[in-house]
């Protein structure tokens, strides 16, 4: 069995109330094509501007189900990344009516798809007490698996305190979060020809950045949730020793975060998006073949799924670790 955990999608009603919406954030049509505004986008294979073309695979149900067959998946875990219903460049209330409008839509794709597509749902979280009651309507609603979580929030961290009780309730549920970035001031150092360093860099050092404060703001000692990091975690697992040796040099026993940095770390799961051979056995011996997932960032990386499979074949040699990081992991942390 296949499952892809990290595959993004642009549900109808998002894409309906976005057109709507005159926000530097959101949707454009151009002609008869479509088009993705983002502050903090940019694609390898866009030269200039922060303007992505939105190909079939973002919005086209058969589309997607076509492109599974063809590379012998199930199941795909979806998500959206870009554009980012938690911009600054939407008042709270967009924002929380956008992201209801992605859980209402990932529910409908994953009846139209009999479950073949499922929803990791998005939460409002700059509405703390709205993005409280978002995890039990995740919960409730068929179709949806799991939460998809920013590595930030444009104001500031995951643990700020108004928002711990959304995080009791995604501990009391049990559920799975991935972790996605979205960008951050990074981005404001680029010009316009240089905004493909966007999901190069900017993306994978957010996520090494925000994961690594959250555990020392002592948030995974608050919470005990299973999480799953995109990209491959970004450096964090390149970065282990020197981050569990800073925690050592703490001369404070009180001190957050509790344990050894590397527990933290080898806690977490992973996605094989990596697309370097060396990099990713290096990671497998930092945590073990068990904490990681297939996923292939499609359909940003559409082109890349046999470079994905060939590194994943060469690197796990034995079969049944392979058939836990193709889908038996997935099912287990998801439910599935």
């Amino acid at each position: 069995m296949r499952i892809d955990v990290h595959t993004h999608y642009l549900p109808e009603q998002f894409v309906d109330l976005l057109l709507d919406m005159d926000t530097p954030v959101g949707l454009e049509t151009d002609g008869d094509r479509l088009y993705m505004r983002h502050q903090f986008s940019g694609t390898a294979s866009v030269a200039s501007g922060n303007r992505i073309p939105v190909n079939e695979g973002f919005i086209d149900l058969d589309a997607r189900l076509a492109w599974m067959d063809a590379h012998n998946i199930d199941r795909t875990l979806v998500s959206v990344s870009t554009p980012n219903p938690l911009a600054s460049a939407f008042t709270t209330d967009q924002s929380t009516r956008l992201i209801h409008a992605i859980n209402d839509g990932f529910a409908d794709a994953a009846a139209a798809s009999s479950d073949r597509l499922t929803g990791l749902g998005m939460l409002p979280l700059r509405d703390p007490e709205a993005a409280r009651a978002e995890v039990d309507r995740i919960v409730s609603t068929s179709g949806l698996c799991g939460v998809a979580l920013p590595t930030a929030l444009p104001d500031g961290k995951l643990s700020a305190p108004e928002l711990k009780p959304v995080f009791d309730a995604i501990d009391d549920h049990d559920l799975t979060a991935f972790v996605h970035p979205h960008g951050n001031r990074l981005s404001e150092m680029l010009d316009e020809t240089e905004s493909f360093l966007n999901p190069l860099v900017v993306f994978p050092t957010d996520t090494t950045l925000q994961v690594a404060r959250l555990i020392y703001d002592g948030f995974f000692d608050d919470h005990d949730f299973d999480v799953v990091l995109a990209h491959m975690g970004g450096a964090l697992l390149h970065l282990a020793g020197r981050l569990d040796r800073g925690r050592r040099e703490i001369d404070d026993p009180a001190a957050r975060p509790d344990r050894p940095i590397i527990e933290y770390l080898q806690e977490f799961y992973y996605d094989t998006i990596s697309f370097h051979r060396p990099a990713f056995t290096a990671a497998v011996e930092t945590v073990g073949i068990d904490h990681f997932v297939f996923g292939t960032d499609y359909p940003f990386d559409e082109e890349d799924i046999d470079t994905a499979l060939a590194d994943i074949s060469a690197v796990v040699s034995a079969e049944g670790d392979r058939e836990r990081v193709m889908g038996t992991t997935a099912t287990d942390l998801f439910d599935l």
